[in-house]
């Protein structure tokens, strides 16, 4: 297997993909009628697909979907692919049951080939979502352009859009690069970023002969100039998951900072169809998450708290909102586990990490039971919605109607049905715990730049730079009870330097007798925990940083550590923190592993 570079356009495109003729036809025979929103009582399964909530409606767009046809569910490759966008009303509530799937016109000029498993990201600022490469269908009627394009769609505030070809401003950077499928992506209201991927045959026509291309490194997509840019380090990441935190900031420009977790280390290529040695690639575990800083473009590591989501894992799903407190809870499901070729599981698990404290909470399974490839996000106040998944196959009925699911993060409670007037977001209870009881003074911080960023830099102590978000103008400072807590704090520290002297002078006689207080007590930095997660002013005692700011020990149960995924120097300067302790395959978890469908080998 070899690695994407500049030369990975060069090769001569085969006349033999023109026809396909090699290939098993992925749908139904031509002249059977399908739909790619079949109704309720027809539908089978969805996958692959990416979801986009923008204004009012929630779109779908790309993947496969299976569908009876007569009596029968759908036969040969038990799937096809979607060629058109579809939109659900979130304005109002719905029942997974009944709720309508709109279809949106698939002859709108600039429509992408219909794909799975794009990059995909949105801009909520002008209203529009973006499709970059993915795997293309098997039909010998399939499209491909003949250099990488980028697909724009604008929505039009009533659940309908316009696709276009996005034109960048640098178009020779095209001809360098490849489209893959299994990267990792997210955006900041400027920037979108591609981590790693796989090119082959099914995603770009110049990558021919049965090879696989590993993607190095990432894109990066400037939306406002429009240019591409390819940032440099040489590392391979395959089926990872990425998710933008707007409001914990590495950098001075406010961009916020993306989280890349799971996914895969590709190594070697085993046979003449391009399939991964799952058995020996290395993974990224939970237990250490990457911090991607769209700024400085460098990446930060950090350790995380409580139990950890079992892995190696790709293709889960990850949705999240801010607290109220200045934190952020994201909700990790589902995903596949790759043991081997053609062997593989599903995950049917699901997990909060919370932050700024990265601890992980285990949430309730899914009552659909194991699924990966799907795709989910934010809706309303407080609920994640998941659409599609398969398990692994295309002809078992899912469980969830229409493929769609609801979970209420503030109950931690799996629905089918969308509350369109749900309160606002409150995090769960058992991790409204986690930081009363002061477990956020407990965390290793791999760094200082991580502390000062997450707890308080950025978070908890009022930082000129980070206004508090409670205030009623981000112009005007800080807020009258944050001033108010500071004279009081100043107050209560010269009362206790008062006492201080005075029990010099008159008790001192009296410490050979009685235990001297502890500086830095637990109860101390329970205040001082208190304060950084609910505001309250306290007083927080200095503390002495612990020598040379080493990452906490991993637990002996995760492995042998590696090599780190990532280069330590990544972007234009040097990183300032460590990178991760790797961790080699490994089982995970007491699933069993199930048969996959025949043609999905080379997924």
């Amino acid at each position: 297997m070899t690695a994407i570079s500049s030369s990975c356009r060069s090769g001569l495109v085969r006349a033999a993909l023109l026809g396909l003729g090699v290939f098993q036809l992925h749908g139904l025979v031509e002249g059977q009628e399908i739909s790619d929103s079949p109704p309720p009582d027809k539908f089978v399964r969805r996958g692959f697909a990416r979801v986009a909530l923008i204004g009012d409606y929630l779109y779908i767009e790309g993947g496969e979907v299976s569908q009876q046809v007569g009596d029968q569910n759908q036969q040969g490759s038990r799937s096809n692919y979607m060629n058109s966008t579809l939109s659900i009303d979130m304005s109002k509530s719905w029942d997974a049951k009944t709720v309508p799937i709109r279809i949106i016109d698939n002859k709108i000029s600039g429509k992408p080939p219909a794909r799975s498993r794009p990059a995909f990201w949105t801009n909520q600022q002008d209203g529009s979502f973006y499709v970059w490469g993915g795997m293309v269908s098997y039909r010998k009627d399939r499209v491909m352009p003949k250099f990488p394009e980028l697909y724009k769609f604008v929505t039009d505030g009533s659940g309908g859009g316009k696709w276009s070809i996005e034109t960048p401003s640098n178009p020779d950077f095209l001809r360098t690069v490849c489209l893959t499928e299994l990267a990792a992506s997210a955006a900041t209201d400027e920037t979108a970023f591609i981590f790693g991927g796989l090119a082959g045959e099914w995603t770009d026509l110049t990558v021919g002969g049965g090879r696989t291309e590993i993607a190095t490194g990432a894109l990066a997509f400037n939306m406002k100039t429009k240019t591409f840019e390819k940032l440099g380090y040489e590392e391979t990441l395959v089926g990872a998951v990425a998710e933008h935190i707007p409001q914990f900031n590495l950098g001075t420009k406010k961009q916020g900072v993306i989280l890349i977790m799971g996914g895969y280390i590709p190594e070697k290529r085993v046979d003449g169809n391009g399939a991964i040695d799952y058995s020996s690639v290395s993974s990224h575990l939970f237990d250490n998450i990457t911090i991607f800083d769209p700024e400085t473009r460098q990446m930060h590591y950090q350790t995380t708290t409580g139990p950890t989501p079992p892995g190696p894992r790709r293709e889960f799903c990850l949705a999240g909102f801010a607290t109220k407190e200045g934190g952020y809870d994201i909700l990790l499901f589902g995903g596949e586990s790759k043991r081997e070729p053609g062997l593989d599981f599903r995950y049917e698990d699901a997990w909060i990490l919370s932050l700024p404290g990265f601890v992980w909470t285990k949430a309730p399974n899914m009552p659909t039971q194991r699924r990966a490839d799907h795709h989910c996000t934010p809706a309303g106040k407080r609920q994640v919605i998941s659409v599609g998944g398969t398990a692994p196959g295309w002809r078992e009925p899912d469980p969830a109607p229409q493929g769609l699911m609801v979970f209420d993060m503030p109950s931690m409670t799996w629905r089918f049905n969308y509350d369109a007037d749900a309160g606002d977001y409150e995090s769960p209870q058992v991790i409204k715990d986690w930081y009363k009881n002061g477990s956020l003074s407990n965390v290793k911080w791999s760094t200082p730049i991580l502390q000062q960023v997450f707890a308080p830099g950025s978070f908890g102590i009022p930082n000129p730079d980070s206004p508090d978000p409670n205030s009623q103008s981000s112009g005007q400072g800080h807020s009258i009870g944050a001033i108010v807590g500071g004279v009081l704090g100043g107050l209560a520290g010269l009362l206790a330097l008062i006492a201080v002297g005075l029990w010099y002078f008159f008790y001192r006689p009296l410490k050979q007798k009685q235990k001297p207080p502890q500086t830095g007590s637990q109860e101390a930095l329970a205040a001082g925990d208190k304060y950084l997660y609910t505001r309250t002013p306290v007083n927080i005692p200095l503390q002495e940083a612990e020598a040379g700011w080493k990452p906490a020990e991993v637990a002996s149960n995760h492995g042998y550590a590696e090599l780190s995924v990532f280069s330590p120097g990544f972007g234009p300067s040097p990183s300032v923190s460590p990178g991760p302790p790797q961790y080699s395959f490994r089982p995970a978890g007491p699933q069993s592993p199930m048969e996959m469908d025949g043609y999905s080998e080379r997924r």
